[in-house]
């Protein structure tokens, strides 16, 4: 598990968690400097297996998950998460138009599917959105 920020310790349990899930390094890395400013802990995850064993441990108020990645996809993540009962909120990304048409399929908790590239202030937009934050 990768604890990304985390402005204060001591009061980490009382802030809202974000989980970050891409294959991709960079890409997490510019999502973390884009929300690294709001009263949030970040985590983050290379794939849908190692979030679903942060989740074991943290439960997120919201995560940003790429669909299309190794190991476990988005999709079949989502799927399982559902299975297991939860209140958080999801966020997809995919930049192949393909795997939009099986994430737009009954996937409750999806606050919203998103199609890459976005500009990062507008998927900050929709994180604040979705934790109820002030913008």
């Amino acid at each position: 598990m990768a604890l990304l920020h985390e402005h204060n310790p001591t009061d980490a349990s009382r802030r809202r968690a974000v989980l970050i899930v891409d294959d991709e390094e960079l890409q997490r890395n510019q999502l973390v400097d884009c929300l690294s400013d709001l009263d949030v802990v970040i985590f983050q995850a290379g794939n849908g297996a190692e979030a679903l064993e942060i989740i074991d441990d943290q439960v997120p108020s919201l995560i940003i998950m790429d669909i299309r990645m190794p190991v476990m996809d988005g999709v079949t993540t989502v799927d399982e998460l559902s299975n297991r009962g939860g209140e958080m909120k999801i966020i997809l990304m995919t930049g192949d138009p393909m795997s939009l048409e099986a994430a737009y399929k009954r996937r409750p908790n999806v606050f919203t599917i998103i199609e890459k590239p976005l500009p990062l202030r507008v998927l900050r937009r929709f994180v604040i959105e979705a934790l109820g934050l002030a913008a």
